[in-house]
């Protein structure tokens, strides 16, 4: 380990003593908790004391208290993450896992991949995505190609839906507050002998603020007109069914529709105003499968057949949006549309006291296109694109446990029809000390990303470009404390990216193209305290990253990864029925781009944000909530020349029967 590395351990064992000391001095026996389950690690249910990889799980008392409006918001306290949004809910929302690219980080629902085929990058924006419904988000860091294939290279966020149980239950929940917002949330669920079922619908419309120039001086004293609000309107449902058949047999089938309607700001305009109400985007995400499991020889084989499908229906419109073939920026709309559809089939074998053998094969075809229709001047143009890709996959993965040691190995092979083949493995170690509510962990493994339809077939992209790799380990410690009540985690890693892509400008039309040449390396520290301090009265929490993310090609630091990231709250529950939170973020300084010619990088001010909410039942069936955000009206900036909400208040109730 380097001396930096040592350092920054020595700085994250203060930062956790500081936190633990109070609940130490005041620990008490609790009874032993039920293990927790993941399955993003191993692609089956696993005891989390036997993952040798870097997870953690977001519980759903998270997402309903604070994903109303942005599902990045419960994201913010997982260590390794860092999020950008683009100017509030509904503009762009992206999440990166230990300094990868958003791109770089594969986002699943129901372990079906996400993302926009049409995209440059192929990532998933995610304020196109609902709150309804979800159980649990699981988010494993490093690199985890492995297992799941193209863009899993800093990780994978497995956002899972729940299923409905024996006891049928229905909620309805209406929130409103600050900028116009007003959001809904319908939900049932039940299950009979042999079916369970959950259907859920929700809403949000904010008025919102203007994306460009909100309470940035720097902008706002420049203007001659007030800004105008952005606003934004989603609407989303999801439905998830199983049925049983007899005691080896089941299918589970899975939809989720979301459309979102954005006004939206371009604050990198040159002729156009950067704040206006003509720049709109409209999306659709649609995901379906359906799959069928069975079990074989007393429930020794499991094996599952898969069928998947993911479609997005995009359109920009912009003054500024489209250009010409002399690079002139005329307004348009750029419309894109993909779909991903395919089959996946995966047994897992239980071997006994040799293990446990997962593999599989995958099929997956995209497809994309983009046109443009220009709006002024009205003219016919032939600026777009379309393409396609199939991938075909194969994996495999075996899980040795040797008493308290548990060992993995995997590898994977992907072909992507035209480009390229790209293998991939993972090895995994776990040690638990039971005695001493110790894990020591250990991984490391390859990613590979496959260039995206838009970087291969539009008209600044290269047919043969190649795939982006990338080589990176961790290791950490696990470490509980008085029966649970204290579990405290610390880990190190490292990533190497080698083969990035990157868009090299030409002198002549189309003034650029898609080539690989990029290098990057990104280590650092995560740290995380989970503390009852009382049982049913207090609860700690607490997240802190530090990470050194430098392209390699250009001897710089990569845009917008701060150099640390840390999280703090706490949970009161000592009078009946009534829950307070409080939350405090910080955002270490970090890098951008200024959007003027010629576009300069600057530093950007590190920052700090408060949040506070509160729930109280008042019986049975009805509880009320309320929610204070950025309690100190901090100014600051997550993206250049985006503004972020000032101080606000949200309050709603929710009937359960």
């Amino acid at each position: 380990m380097s001396d930096c590395l040592r350092a920054n351990a020595r700085f994250h064992a203060v930062f956790l003593a500081a936190i633990v000391s109070p609940a130490i001095c005041n620990a008490q026996s609790a009874p032993e908790a039920l293990p927790e389950i993941v399955v993003t690690a191993t692609r089956t249910p696993e005891n989390l004391q036997r993952i040798g990889s870097a997870v953690s799980v977001v519980e759903s008392g998270d997402i309903v208290a604070w994903g109303s409006k942005s599902m990045v918001d419960v994201l913010r306290q997982v260590p390794g993450v860092d999020i950008t949004e683009s100017g509030g809910p509904g503009g762009l929302s992206y999440v990166r896992l230990r300094g990868a690219d958003s791109s770089q980080t594969l986002v699943l629902i129901d372990n079906i991949r996400v993302g926009e085929a049409a995209g440059t990058k192929g990532e998933f924006d995610m304020s196109n995505l609902s709150p309804d419904n979800i159980e649990r988000i699981e988010v494993l860091r490093g690199p985890q190609s492995a297992l799941y294939g193209s863009d899993a290279m800093g990780g994978v966020i497995n956002i899972i839906t729940r299923k409905g149980e024996r006891t049928p239950r229905s909620t309805i929940a209406v929130e409103g507050g600050s900028y116009g917002t007003i959001s809904t949330r319908l939900a049932t669920s039940g299950a009979t002998e042999n079916t369970t079922w959950a259907l859920s619908l929700s809403g949000l419309h904010t008025d919102g603020f203007s994306r460009y120039g909100y309470r940035i001086g720097r902008i706002t004293s420049t203007l001659i007109a007030p800004l105008e609000n952005d606003s934004t309107d989603r609407i989303g449902g999801s439905a998830r069914v199983t049925h049983r058949f007899g005691e080896n047999m089941e299918v589970d089938i899975g939809f989720r529709r979301t459309h979102t309607l954005a006004n939206i700001d371009n604050p990198g305009a040159f002729l156009s105003p950067r704040d206006n109400n003509f720049d709109k985007s409209k999306q659709i995400v649609t995901t379906a499968y359906g799959k069928i499991s069975a079990e074989s020889f007393g429930g020794q084989l499991r094996h599952s057949l898969t069928i998947f499908s993911s479609m997005t229906d995009r359109l920009n419109r912009g003054f500024e949006n489209c250009f010409d073939v002399i690079g002139n920026p005329v307004a348009c709309d750029a419309i894109f549309r993909s779909q991903r559809v395919g089959a996946e089939y995966q047994a897992d074998l239980n071997l006994g006291k040799i293990g446990r053998t997962t593999f599989g094969a995958r099929t997956e075809y995209e497809e994309a296109s983009n046109h443009e229709v220009w709006l002024m001047p009205a003219a016919p143009n032939t600026n777009g694109f379309k393409g396609t890709q199939r991938t075909n996959s194969l994996f495999l993965l075996h899980q040795l446990p040797l008493g308290p040691l548990s060992l993995s190995l995997g590898g994977r092979v992907d072909a992507v029809g035209g480009t390229s083949v790209f293998p991939t493995w993972r090895a995994t170690l776990a040690y638990t000390i039971a005695e001493t509510g110790t894990k020591l962990r250990a991984s490391a493994g390859t990613g590979a990303k496959a260039p995206t339809l838009y970087q291969r077939f539009s008209i600044f992209g290269a047919p043969g470009l190649q795939a982006e790799h990338s080589f990176g380990y961790d290791a950490g410690i696990d470490q509980s404390l008085f029966d649970g009540r204290v579990k405290l985690s610390m880990t190190a890693f490292d990533t190497h990216y080698r083969n990035l892509t990157d868009f090299a400008p030409i002198a002549t039309p189309p003034f650029g193209v898609y080539v690989n040449v990029g290098r990057a390396r990104v280590s650092g520290l995560e740290a995380s305290a989970d503390i009852i301090v009382v049982p049913d009265e207090w609860r700690l929490r607490a997240s802190y990253t530090r990470q050194h993310a430098i392209d390699e090609t250009n001897h710089r630091w990569l845009l917008r990864r701060p150099r640390d990231t840390a999280s703090l709250s706490a949970t009161y529950r000592a009078i009946r029925n009534l829950e307070i939170e409080g939350r405090v973020t910080y955002v270490g300084k970090r890098t951008d781009s200024v959007n003027d010619f010629p576009y300069n990088r600057l530093f950007m001010a590190p920052y700090a944000k408060a949040d506070l909410r509160a729930s109280y039942k008042l019986n049975d069936h009805l509880s009320v909530f309320a929610r204070a955000e950025n309690t100190t009206n901090a100014h600051y900036q997550e993206i250049r020349d985006y503004g972020v909400a000032g101080r606000s208040w949200y309050a709603g109730m929710q009937v359960t029967w």
